[in-house]
């Protein structure tokens, strides 16, 4: 069995016919960005790719369908994902917890990042917290939501995570309209999913591997919130190169 996510950037870059361009470690991105990504940068129009990556690239077959055709054929697969894939690794669910299922989607999807309120989200569900925490982990294993949690390495038993973002940004764009800073989380997380461990930490957005801190922003974001903390960086959407210890946002797409 192959866990097989859907395209990076840099393969979103060669299915539109960009030259090919090799993957990157993070140690790579990290330490010599202000290199590598005006090398890249220079040959392509690298923003206006970058958004059109964000809104539809994750899945390949965008390739061949209008926008609409392919956010409804996206809204149907997650429905699909529901009511017969989850039923058939999951033997004790029933028709009601599937609904629930949809409408909890609906919720995380309409309210990026979202942050759960575990006994409010109950009420509203008309569930417990055991089953709440049940959904999230289905969703999550079914690549629709990904739940961070505020230690790097996923829990042995079921715990509430922290934040949950949608699994990327295209399925963001499908089911709802994205806030822009939801959105650049949702990318960073996805691509440093791949390959690396993601968790919450006590300041800043996201700790990569229990050493590296990440804020995520725009190209105004500073570093008061990650100031004089050790392996710490910015990653800022909107702009083509960064210097220091802050980075572009879609630098992180080719990681793999």
């Amino acid at each position: 069995m192959h866990n097989l996510p859907g395209l990076s950037f840099r393969e979103f870059l060669m299915f539109e016919g960009v030259d090919k361009i090799d993957k990157l470690s993070l140690n790579e991105i990290l330490y010599s960005h202000e290199t590598i990504a005006p090398s890249i940068s220079s040959k392509t129009d690298i923003l206006s790719y970058f958004r059109k990556y964000l809104a539809k690239g994750y899945y390949p077959f965008y390739k061949y369908m209008k926008t609409e055709d392919y956010y409804s054929r996206l809204d149907q697969t997650i429905s699909a994902v529901v009511d017969s894939d989850i039923p058939a690794v999951e033997n004790k669910i029933d028709y009601e917890t599937l609904i629930k299922a949809k409408r909890l989607i609906g919720i995380i999807a309409g309210s990026q990042p979202y942050q759960p309120n575990m006994s409010t989200l109950a009420g509203l569900m008309g569930t417990n917290r055991s089953q709440l925490l049940k959904l999230f982990d289905l969703l999550d294993r079914a690549g629709i939501i990904r739940q961070i949690f505020t230690t790097n390495n996923s829990p042995k038993s079921l715990a509430k995570p922290h934040k949950i973002l949608m699994s990327n940004s295209t399925l963001m764009c499908a089911l709802d309209s994205p806030l822009i800073g939801a959105q650049r989380e949702c990318a960073f997380a996805s691509f440093l999913s791949v390959g690396h461990r993601i968790g919450f930490p006590k300041d800043g957005d996201f700790i990569v591997d229990n050493r590296y801190l990440f804020e995520v922003g725009g190209k105004g974001k500073g570093f008061a919130q990650i100031r004089d903390i050790p392996d710490s960086f910015v990653v800022a959407d909107d702009i083509e190169f960064g210097f220091g210890n802050k980075i572009p946002l879609w630098l992180f797409g080719f990681l793999y």
